[in-house]
């Protein structure tokens, strides 16, 4: 029967503080404020609930978990929660169980006190709370016992009585502040995970930016060193390339401003028109690369739901890396199929390729084989083509070459 008591009693202290901290873990999941109401609501309904089983019979041991509640209160420093707690045993013990009203307010007086002058002090330490706590609860059973039971039974059980609950204080005390320390070392870690995503993300963000602010300034650099190297006689040929460089590069930047969602503003784009677009700007630098270029594209238009400038950064990204694996005779085709619903565009180059182990690997964030990169660009490719309800894939084999397979659905 007492060990029935006490599993019960367990339970109803228990399960409101570990409904407390589910809504912790959530709040802060989330980034809300949490609210203390939440705590005192915890504290009042585990103490509503320990009030219904308590008896004439088994008040002793009652007292011991009715007092949990206000032991927390107290921990979290919570006086206010803590007064009303202390109000409401005060009352429930002498109306329920008769004991004397001046010992149940010298008792939950010095409590406060006691707690009020460790909060002034800043010495709420969990170890010094529960065992000042402890302390003062088992002078007082020790007292109530006395006085109730010492003309009724030996001296011996008197001892006994006192040392036994002695022990179940201590023990139930020490069950309820470890499930409260290791609830909150959970939330806590939760919390810690999350903040860790969190500034991975914004790691991560920062990369993608700072990784594709290069292509542009890299494309911006080549076209003026040609238009140095020809005394600027191309002039009027180069500058809308640059000028359109450059405003991909303030595009980049607005994503700084919003780093963790990459935006897509889709339009109807010619995905023909871009291409060619694409073929006219690249075509200088892979020349200066000596590279050979093969775009395969039809003669008539295909319009697509795009977002154009993020279309076009993929591919420029694709080429970047397909001239960075260049070598001797290097050749770049690009082909747009048709494939039932969907356009194919298939860039091929005859550069060094990659092994089975670095094409499992490529798209994986910051894994790269460059000694200067970043390992974002194949996954920052991916992430448009998946925004956008497509699919990329590489094919490569060691030595011979690679080829990325982008495939876009139509309109």
């Amino acid at each position: 029967m007492i060990i029935n008591y006490l599993l019960t009693n367990i339970t109803y202290l228990f399960f409101p503080i570990s409904l407390y901290f589910i809504y912790v873990a959530y709040v802060k999941n989330l980034d809300l404020e949490e609210k203390s109401i939440f705590l005192e609501l915890a504290l009042f309904s585990s103490l509503y609930m320990l009030c219904r089983g308590v008896n004439t019979n088994n008040y002793m041991y009652a007292v011991t978990f009715l007092n949990i509640p206000l032991l927390i209160s107290y921990l979290k420093k919570q006086l206010l929660t803590s007064v009303f707690i202390s109000i409401i045993l005060v009352f429930f013990l002498y109306f329920n169980i008769g004991i004397s009203s001046l010992v149940l307010i010298v008792e939950y007086g010095l409590y406060f006190i006691i707690f009020f002058i460790y909060s002034r002090q800043n010495k709420m330490s969990v170890e010094r709370v529960s065992s000042t706590f402890v302390i003062i609860r088992t002078f007082f059973v020790g007292f109530q016992l006395t006085y109730y039971i010492l003309n009724k039974r030996p001296l011996t059980f008197l001892i006994s009585d006192v040392i036994f609950m002695t022990i179940l204080l201590l023990f139930v005390s020490y069950i309820a502040l470890v499930f409260f320390k290791k609830c909150e070392g959970v939330v806590d870690y939760n919390s810690t995970v999350n903040e860790l995503n969190r500034e991975k993300e914004i790691k991560v963000s920062l990369f993608k930016i700072t990784h594709e602010i290069k292509n542009p300034l890299a494309v911006c650099r080549g076209y003026l060193d040609m238009m140095i190297d020809d005394d600027y006689k191309n002039y009027r040929k180069y500058i809308p390339i640059i000028n359109s460089e450059v405003n991909r590069t303030l595009l980049l930047m607005d994503d700084f401003l919003d780093y963790t969602k990459l935006k897509i503003n889709k339009e109807d784009v010619d995905i023909v028109y871009l291409i060619e677009e694409l073929e006219n700007e690249m075509k200088p630098l892979l020349k200066k690369n000596n590279v050979e270029v093969d775009f395969n594209i039809p003669d008539t238009e295909i319009y697509m739901d795009l977002d154009y400038n993020r279309i076009k950064q993929v591919f420029v990204n694709v080429i970047k890396n397909s001239i960075e694996a260049k070598k001797d005779n290097a050749v770049i085709t690009l082909d747009v199929k048709e494939v039932n619903d969907s356009i194919e565009i298939v860039i091929k180059d005859n550069g060094i390729g990659m092994s089975s182990d670095v094409l499992n690997r490529i798209g994986d964030t910051f894994y790269t084989t460059k000694e200067r990169g970043t390992g974002l660009g194949v996954s920052l490719s991916r992430e448009i083509i998946k925004l956008h309800g497509g699919n990329m894939k590489y094919e490569s084999t060691l030595g011979e070459g690679t080829s990325v397979y982008i495939t876009l659905p139509v309109n």
